[in-house]
């Protein structure tokens, strides 16, 4: 495997050297990687839908915030993290077409199943459903990517993965919105039959119908191909290029994990209990919309998608810009100060959100919101697969999702909790908000102060993707 450790007399730049691998896409690589996007952002849908029809929803089955939040949050934090890794195992020794092909099936029927709820426990098994489902979108997408685009096209596929899949939860939010204002326009003129069914309830049935043809697009994908890192990895030896037999197997996956376990759970926690920060905004805000502004699901769906999309517009550029000129003073660290530096630059606009007058103070908050994230999360991808060998990367991604998963999945109940605890005055709900965010980013932050040296050695030590290479380069996402 290729040494990208730099000696201590070495810049980052220096490290790099032309110690990068060939620019080359394996056959079939971007046709696999517009499928997966495209799939991202049907899942988006699926998701925003049960978001945006909350208010709807709830109103319908009777519904508590508490209850809401379940559905919303810990439904899909504890299913998630049961099923994630599972996937991850199954896609690392099965074809992944087949693995990813059943869990959009299991999303789909989720999503359908949605529609059908009649009351808050068949709401949950529905949600539970998605989450499975949903369970295998990061760790086949992180893990698919190193093995179809080598040398820079990785980081050109990382950043493509990342901006697309970041919009489509923007294009989710406007899609899913839209698709439930349609159906609240043209209820009364569908046919009989069909006007039995609440329009909300008919938007999961739309947006789950095309699931042949999203398999049909799955059985051409070259998801199982495995590439060269399933035989062995390239090194380059006083510029010349060799090959070696990798160093981790499959089976050393725990015994790597247990060696630099400082290093992996601190920088888990810290992005989880930043998710926990943002995350319960994507659920709440639209129903705190409704209740203090009397929007409607499609105004909050497209009010939010805007604000989404121009925090991925705005916030990937200035994220790339400032971690690269980190990276040539600071090296690898740079990644982990950097969302050090954004978790406490986003605090005012957490603090901010209780005192909005107007619904455009709200939607213009929650599109700053999402500059910030959108800025730390763009070197997500390529940090993740800098944190373990080549082979171990999609169940290193798989413990990624099931520790923040289950942070950030938290977000939503306990916003719901406090809400409830804080009393039915609308804008309590911004205030409970704000009580769970503002304390989750101020121990995020503290959380990355910590991990700094820890996820140095642990990169020196994993080595396995020119990692080096890729922070360098990190200006090209």
């Amino acid at each position: 495997m290729k040494n990208t450790t730099a000696t201590p007399n070495m810049t980052p730049g220096e490290a790099t050297g032309d110690r990068a691998l060939p620019d080359r896409v394996i056959k079939g690589g971007w046709y696999t990687l517009w499928v997966m996007l495209f799939l991202v952002l049907v899942a988006n849908v699926d998701r925003q839908v049960l978001v945006l029809a909350g208010q709807p929803l709830a109103e319908t089955l009777g519904l508590s915030d508490s209850q809401l939040g379940i559905v919303q949050g810990l439904a899909f934090a504890i299913f998630a993290v049961v099923a994630v890794y599972p996937i991850a195992w199954a896609a690392d020794r099965f074809d992944r077409r087949l693995v990813f092909g059943l869990c959009v099936l299991i999303w789909s029927l989720g999503t359908a199943a949605c529609g059908l709820a009649q009351n808050f426990e068949q709401l949950f098994v529905a949600a539970v459903l998605i989450a499975a489902g949903e369970a295998g979108l990061v760790p086949i997408c992180i893990a698919f990517v190193p093995a179809l685009f080598k040398g820079q096209k990785r980081l050109v596929a990382n950043s493509i993965l990342y901006f697309f899949g970041s919009m489509g939860v923007a294009s989710g939010l406007v899609l899913g919105g839209g698709a439930i204002a349609l159906l609240y326009g043209i209820h009364s003129e569908l046919p009989a039959w069909l006007q039995e069914f609440e329009a909300w309830r008919l938007a999961f049935f739309l947006v789950a119908l095309p699931t042949p043809l999203f398999l049909i697009l799955i059985a051409y994908t070259r998801l199982g191909y495995r590439g060269e890192a399933s035989q062995d990895e390239h090194t380059l030896q006083d510029g010349k290029a060799q090959t070696v037999q990798a160093e981790a197997p499959l089976q050393d996956f725990w015994p790597f994990l247990r060696q630099h376990g400082r290093a992996v759970v601190s920088i888990f926690a810290g992005i989880g209990f930043c998710g926990i920060g943002y995350g319960g905004y994507l659920v709440w805000l639209p129903i705190a919309a409704t209740r203090m502004f009397e929007t409607t699901p499609g105004q909050n769906g497209s009010f939010m998608g805007v604000g989404y999309a121009v925090g991925v517009v705005l916030g990937v550029p200035a994220g790339t810009f400032f971690v690269r000129r980190l990276i040539i003073k600071m090296g690898p660290v740079a990644s982990i100060r950097f969302y050090r530096l954004v978790l406490m630059t986003g605090l005012p606009v957490l603090i901010l959100f209780p005192f909005v007058e107007t619904s455009w103070q709200l939607f213009t908050l929650f599109g700053l919101l999402m500059i910030t994230t959108n800025a730390a999360g763009c070197v997500l991808p390529t940090m993740l697969q800098d944190m373990a060998p080549p082979r171990l990367v999609g169940r290193m991604a798989a413990m990624w999702g099931i520790s923040t998963g289950l942070l950030g999945g938290l977000a939503p109940s306990l916003v719901g909790w406090t809400s409830d605890v804080l009393g039915s005055e609308p804008r309590m709900l911004l205030v409970a908000l704000g009580l769970i965010a503002v304390p989750s980013w101020i121990v995020a932050a503290l959380i990355f102060r910590a991990s700094e040296r820890p996820f140095e050695v642990l990169t020196r030590h994993a080595g396995g993707h020119d990692a080096v290479d890729d922070r360098a380069m990190a200006g090209t996402r």
